[in-house]
């Protein structure tokens, strides 16, 4: 399938881009010590230019020392513009065009904050100061295109201080940056605007990042209003809007990294709504990751560009594979967000990484062939078992995968029965599809036991046999009207009536929306922590979203300790409340109290018997995530 209309070129003032798809800026954490630029951020755009990208947006820079969180690189200084060098070199040489975003993140990055920080949100500016960032702005401007950029992009949305400004529920100044009326609101960036146009030479394009809805605050700015500010913004010189969604001050945030809650193009029936008021370009932001799709929206006028961020995070090559026709090839994002952004806010984490791209962010290490090519016995055939075969036959061995049910797929196929997480299945049929391409035999309904291992003598066995249901150690657990979770997605059991559900994690979260999903009304989830903790923060505050009040029951920090007649005894672990046994009635109990890994030492010894070089992963070394599993799988892939 051809899509003209996505892979159109585009100008904007003396930019002419070869295509209108956009990798948006996203955070990657891979600064270093907020100042340098290493291997791995130029890799990372380079991987990306290569793939066919039409313009790379590099993450946002700070100003000024008073907004320069750690995530962040800085460009207020020399060494910050020779840093970013590398990074605009690497897009070039690639045959991509390079932007940046310039930021002030007022309110936001406080959580990321250290001792050389200041919190400057527009409350607590002074008219000198908002004079000073100003002129911060265009200072930062100037650095950018002395770096090499081809565009800037200023950064207005998702609670920023040019955000809060022009939000009246976050401005509450009452002189002329104030909230009395629009004008006021909207001054503060206008003469941003301004001040990097006079900075910046006269055919370079500058984008501004928006919401195009602004919500879930007391006080709003309305769509009428964004309107009147983008023909404002065009005035002072802005060439393109981008329109993403989503603030920081409310469970809107959820916008800002569409979990795979939202459907694919969430956001366009708003931009579209915009689009038609404005005479200037429009960059559309709304979890597009599929070219199909892409291409419609442009097609039918409703964008004139389209944002692919986290698609590319999960496939560098996306742009390449849709222009080629082969669609089918691409490895697409499941919206997860386990990867690009939990770890974002996970102090531990060094980068961003993606479930199905494990490389991501170490695209500077490469794929090198190995010297020898090794027989390699991979048992099990989940996620983790499938990507370790293709990096393997990828680097020039020759792995078998070994899977003991008559399907691949592991626990990435009962995921995709919970609602809305289908394309986790398709995922994992994608894995079996691509292995086929690649020539990797697939063995199915083949149980590895000791002997085999012996009788195949392999050069080397990775064992990826995944976890198992763990049955809780509870006095009645086997009692009438109880079943597993498990069994209710995979619809091997009902559950019905007064429903209970003993484990509020993903798994028993998931299982609770199947059931309100399917029209059952009474459904509790019983958790000794809080409901929904384990599900990640945006994912958990779609229960919120989605099933609002009663419609999911909750019992949180309630431990069970015994089971009855379709009762339960459960006491709080809750501190402030009084820990005293109390008693709850169900007319069906579905276990999700967990899973636990498979046992491998019979596998393990019989390898170590035999002098057979073995590696551990995914579920089977530790029960956790689909992300820990392909992590182990790209690590394991890269050191056998």
């Amino acid at each position: 399938m051809s899509y003209d209309a996505l892979f159109s070129p585009i100008k904007l003032r003396g930019l002419e881009l070869k295509n209108r798809i956009v990798l948006p800026g996203m955070n990657t954490k891979l600064v270093k010590n907020k100042h340098d630029v290493a291997d791995d951020l130029p890799a990372y755009h380079a991987a990306r230019a290569a793939g066919g990208c039409g313009l790379n947006i590099v993450e946002l820079v700070s100003i000024c020392p008073e907004c320069h969180a750690y995530l962040y690189l800085g460009l207020y200084n020399e060494h910050h513009r020779d840093e970013l060098k590398k990074v605009t070199k690497a897009i070039h040489d690639n045959g991509g065009k390079a932007a940046v975003q310039i930021w002030h993140g007022g309110f936001v990055p406080a959580d990321f904050f250290d001792k050389t920080n200041k919190l400057e949100t527009p409350e607590t500016l002074t008219v000198e100061r908002i004079h000073e960032i100003i002129k911060q702005f265009g200072a930062s401007a100037k650095l950018a295109v002395e770096a090499g950029f081809d565009a800037l992009e200023l950064h207005g949305a998702h609670t920023y201080l040019p955000h809060e400004f022009m939000n009246p529920s976050l401005n509450t100044r009452t002189d002329e940056y104030g909230n009395q009326s629009l004008e006021n609101r909207c001054r503060f960036n206008l003469e941003v605007i301004r001040e990097m146009r006079a900075n910046m030479p006269e055919d370079m394009p500058l984008l501004m990042r928006l919401d195009a809805v602004d919500e879930m605050l007391p006080k709003v700015t309305t769509v009428e209003e964004t309107i009147q500010f983008i023909n404002w913004a065009e005035e002072a010189g802005v060439d393109a809007i981008d329109l993403s969604r989503g603030n920081a001050r409310s469970l809107a945030t959820v916008y800002e990294v569409p979990p795979y809650n939202l459907e694919p193009g969430f956001n366009m029936e708003n931009i579209a709504k915009i689009k038609k008021a404005i005479n200037i370009p429009v960059i559309g932001v709304g979890r597009v990751n599929m070219p199909e799709l892409a291409n419609k929206l442009i097609e039918d006028g409703d964008i004139d560009m389209i944002a692919v961020g986290r698609a590319q995070l999960a496939d560098a090559e996306w742009c390449n594979k849709a222009k080629e026709g082969r669609e089918c090839d691409i490895r697409r994002c499941i919206g997860c967000t386990e990867g690009c952004y939990d770890k974002v806010i996970d102090p531990k984490a060094t980068h961003i990484t993606c479930t199905r791209n494990p490389m991501l962010c170490l695209e500077y290490k490469g794929m090198p062939k190995a010297e020898t090519a090794k027989n390699v016995m991979i048992i099990g055939g989940g996620i983790g078992g499938l990507v370790t075969a293709e990096i393997l036959k990828e680097r020039g061995h020759n792995p078998v995968v070994y899977e003991a049910s008559e399907c691949p797929g592991g626990r990435f196929v009962l995921a995709g029965k919970a609602p809305k997480k289908q394309e986790f299945e398709d995922a994992v049929k994608w894995e079996v599809e691509q292995c086929k391409k690649m020539g990797i035999e697939i063995k199915t309904n083949t149980t590895v036991t000791p002997e085999m291992i012996a009788e195949v003598k392999p050069d080397h066995v990775v064992v990826a046999t995944g976890s198992e249901f763990a049955m809780p150690d509870l006095p009645g657990v086997d009692g009438a009207d109880i079943v597993t979770a498990e069994d209710v997605l995979a619809g091997k059991a009902e559950a019905k009536g007064e429903i209970l559900i003993l484990g509020g994690g993903l798994v028993g979260c998931e299982t609770a929306q199947y059931l309100v999903n399917k029209g059952e009304k009474n459904v509790r989830v019983m958790d000794s922590r809080r409901v929904g903790k384990a599900m990640g923060m945006l994912r958990s505050m779609f229960l919120d979203i989605e099933y609002p009040g009663k419609t999911i029951q909750k019992s949180n920090r309630s431990k069970v300790t015994a089971i009855g007649d379709h009762t339960v005894d459960y006491k709080f672990t809750d501190k402030f409340k009084k820990t005293s046994n109390k008693s709850r009635s169900f007319d069906t109990l579905v276990l999700a109290t967990g899973a636990k890994s498979r046992p491998t030492e019979d596998l393990t010894s019989k390898c170590e018997e035999l002098g057979i070089a073995y590696n551990v992963i995914g579920d089977a070394k530790k029960v956790n995530m689909g992300i820990d599993a392909t992590a182990d799988a790209y690590k394991v892939g890269m050191e056998i």
